[in-house]
C-alpha cells in the first residue's frame, strides 16, 4: 500500500473531531439535530483551518443511515464512500480549475439527478472567489432557490471577491486561526502515534511555522519526521525547514546591542554561506524581536509566545534587559527598513545596511560624522544596557581641527533653552543675508536624547531672549534648524519622520513653516503629515524647537513652466538667427 500523508491520515471524520472551531462545530450539530438545514453554506477563513473536512463531515451527517444525532456513525456505504473520496452525492469541484460560465452551466443541467444513496446531493465548491463573474451571474438562481435534495458549500480563503448577491444567499461561518496549544494539543496526539521522538523546542518551531494552520502544522511535522526518523531535534527542525535558529537570532540582537559590528557581520556572513535567505532572516529577526516586546508587554508567562525551555528563559532575560520602549522602535525600525528595501538592489546587501542602521542607531549620538568647523568622523562607545530602562549610555568625539573633549549630554532641565534658539543672542537685523540661519546652533552642538529611550524627550521652556526669525521678511533657507525637527520627530514618532523624509523645500517665514511635496510623488506622504495627529506633534516639536508658536502649512512644489518654443530657440541659436515667421 503506498504511503498516505499524515494531515490526509488525520483529517478530521466527525464534529467532535474539528480542533480549534467550536462556534461552527455546535451550530452546525444543532441545525443537523433542529432539522434547521440551510441550502447554501459559505465557509471562509485561513488555509488548513477546516473548511473542507466541514463540509465533508457535514455531507457525510446528512446523509449517514445510522447517524446517532448529529454525528455520523461511520460505518454505512456512504460514510464509507465520502470518507474514500468516490461518493456520487457528494461532489468537489476547484473553483480555481473550474471558474468559466459553460463549467457553472454544465453543473446545473446536473443538479436535477436525484442522490444515489443518502438524502441530499452536496456540491463543494472549494476557491469559489476564483469564480468569473459570469459564473456567478450564472449560479445566482440556482444558488438561491436550488432542488430541495441539493446543497451548496461554498469555500474561500478571500471572501471580499465574492459578490454581495452571492454572500446574501448564504449562510456564512467564518473559520478561525488555531491557537498554540490547540495545534500543540494535535500534534502531540500524531507524534504519539510515531516511532520518532520529538524535542519540545522542535515542536514549538513548528507550530510558529504554521502561523495557525493545522494542515500546515502537519505537513511541516511530517517533512520532519521523513528527515529524522529517529529523534527530531531543534536543529534538525531548522535545517530541514531553511529557519534560523532562535538563539542565533538572541546573538544577532545581543551583538547590535552590545555595539560589536565584528560579532554582528560574522554571524550574518556564516548564515549566508550556510544558504539563508536574506529576506526570510530580516522576518524571523523581526518575529524575534516581537515576541521579546510581547514578554515586556504581556508579562513573562504569556500565551502569545511559542517558545519553551532554555529558550524562553533566554528570551525573558533579553526582555527584561531592553525594555518594551527599546523592543517597539527595534520592531519599527525593522518594519519599516524591511518595506523601504523591498525590491531594491540585492537582497543580502539591503540586509546589511538594515543591520548597520540598527548598530550605528545604538551606538549613540557619536556613532555619526559631526557637522560644521573641524567637524570629521565621529566614533562612539556605547556603556551598555539598564535593566528595563532601554537607554543606553554613549559618549562621542568628532575628530578634526578644533576637536572638543567628549562629554555626555545632559537632559535638559525645565530652566534651559530649546535646543535650537541661544539664550542671549540678538535678533538678526531684517534684511541682512544669512541673520536668520546663523541665529541656530549647529546639529553637532545641539543636546540629543539617547535613542530608544524609554521615556519621551521633556518639552523644554523657550529661551527668554528674543527668538530667531522675527523679523525675517523673506523664507528662511533651511538649515540645521530642520535636521533638529527631523531628530527630534524621530525620537517621538518614527513614521512621521519617514513621511517628513519626502519634504523636498522649507521656508519659514514670521510665524508661518512652509513645507513643499513634490506633487506627483509626495501626495501621499503630504495626506499623511496633515492628519490632525501628526499636524498637532509636529506643530509642538517645531515650537519648542524654535521657541515660540508656528503655523505649519504643507503645499506641492510648484513646477515651472517649460520655456516659450520662441524663446527656447532664441536661447538656443540667438536673437539675430531666430526669424519668426507666422503661418
Amino acid at each position: 500500500m503506498t504511503y498516505q500523508v499524515l494531515y490526509r491520515v488525520w483529517r478530521p471524520q466527525d464534529f467532535q473531531e474539528l480542533v480549534g472551531q467550536e462556534h461552527i462545530r455546535r451550530t452546525l450539530e444543532n441545525a443537523i439535530e433542529l432539522d434547521r438545514i440551510s441550502h447554501a453554506y459559505l465557509f471562509t477563513g485561513p488555509r488548513g483551518t477546516g473548511k473542507t473536512s466541514a463540509a465533508r463531515i457535514l455531507a457525510k451527517a446528512l446523509n449517514c443511515a445510522r447517524r446517532q444525532g448529529a454525528h455520523p456513525c461511520g460505518d454505512c456505504e456512504s460514510c464509507r464512500s465520502i470518507a474514500q473520496g468516490h461518493s456520487l452525492d457528494v461532489l468537489e469541484i476547484d473553483g480555481a480549475s473550474n471558474r468559466g460560465i459553460e463549467e457553472i452551466r454544465e453543473l446545473k443541467d446536473k443538479i436535477g439527478y436525484l442522490p444515489a444513496l443518502g438524502k441530499y446531493k452536496v456540491y463543494i465548491v472549494d476557491e469559489v472567489h476564483m469564480l468569473t463573474n459570469e459564473a456567478f451571474n450564472a449560479l445566482l438562481k440556482t444558488l438561491e432557490e436550488p432542488p430541495a435534495h441539493v446543497i451548496f458549500v461554498l469555500a474561500t480563503t478571500d471572501p471580499q471577491k465574492l459578490p454581495p448577491t452571492v454572500l446574501s444567499r448564504c449562510q456564512r461561518f467564518d473559520f478561525r486561526k488555531l491557537s498554540y496549544e490547540a495545534i500543540q494539543k494535535r500534534l502531540t496526539e500524531i507524534i504519539a502515534s510515531q516511532p520518532t521522538a520529538v524535542e519540545p523546542e522542535a515542536l514549538a518551531l513548528i507550530i510558529r511555522q504554521a502561523d495557525g494552520g493545522l494542515r500546515d502544522a502537519i505537513n511541516l511535522l511530517d517533512q520532519c519526521l521523513s528527515f529524522s526518523p529517529e529523534r527530531l531535534t531543534l536543529d534538525g527542525a531548522c535545517q530541514i525547514l531553511g529557519l534560523v535558529r532562535q538563539d542565533i537570532l538572541g546573538a544577532l540582537l545581543a551583538a547590535i546591542v552590545g555595539e560589536q559590528p565584528q560579532q554582528l557581520f560574522q554571524t550574518l556572513a556564516d548564515l549566508f554561506a550556510q544558504g539563508a535567505e536574506p529576506n526570510q532572516l530580516l522576518r524571523e529577526f523581526a518575529g524575534y524581536c516581537r515576541d521579546l516586546l510581547l514578554l515586556a508587554i504581556c508579562g513573562e508567562y504569556t500565551d502569545l509566545v511559542a517558545a519553551a525551555g532554555e529558550q524562553r528563559q533566554l528570551m525573558i532575560a533579553q526582555s527584561r534587559r531592553l525594555g518594551s520602549a527599546r523592543l517597539q522602535a527595534l520592531v519599527s525600525r525593522l518594519d519599516q527598513g524591511a518595506v523601504g528595501g523591498r525590491g531594491r538592489g540585492s537582497s543580502r546587501f539591503m540586509a546589511e545596511a538594515l543591520f548597520a542602521g540598527l548598530l550605528l542607531e545604538q551606538a549613540g549620538p557619536g556613532a555619526g560624522a559631526g557637522t560644521g568647523a573641524g567637524a570629521g568622523v565621529g566614533t562612539g562607545a556605547g556603556a551598555g544596557v539598564g535593566a528595563g530602562s532601554g537607554a543606553p549610555a554613549g559618549a562621542g568625539t568628532a575628530l578634526g581641527a578644533s576637536a572638543m573633549p567628549a562629554t555626555a549630554p545632559s537632559p535638559p532641565t525645565a530652566a534651559a533653552p530649546t535646543p535650537l534658539p541661544t539664550a542671549g543672542r540678538k535678533a538678526p537685523a531684517a534684511g541682512k543675508k544669512g541673520g536668520a540661519a546663523a541665529a541656530a546652533l549647529p546639529a553637532s552642538q545641539a543636546p540629543t536624547a539617547p535613542p530608544f529611550a524609554s521615556e519621551p524627550p521633556r518639552a523644554t521652556e523657550p529661551a527668554p531672549a528674543a527668538p530667531p526669525f522675527a523679523t525675517a521678511p523673506a523664507p528662511v533657507p533651511p538649515t540645521d534648524w530642520w535636521s533638529e525637527i527631523l531628530r527630534q520627530v524621530k525620537e517621538q514618532k518614527v513614521t512621521l519622520h519617514a513621511f517628513l523624509k519626502a519634504v523636498e523645500e522649507q521656508s519659514l517665514a514670521a510665524d508661518t513653516l512652509l513645507l513643499l511635496f513634490d506633487p506627483e510623488k509626495g501626495r501621499f506622504h503630504k495626506e499623511r503629515c496633515q492628519e490632525k495627529e501628526n499636524l498637532e506633534l509636529l506643530t509642538k516639536i517645531t515650537g519648542q524647537a524654535l521657541g515660540r508658536p508656528v503655523t505649519i502649512t504643507c503645499d506641492f512644489k510648484k513646477k515651472e513652466d517649460p520655456l516659450d518654443p520662441v524663446e527656447k530657440a532664441k536661447a538656443i541659436f540667438g536673437d539675430d538667427i531666430v526669424k519668426v515667421i507666422d503661418a
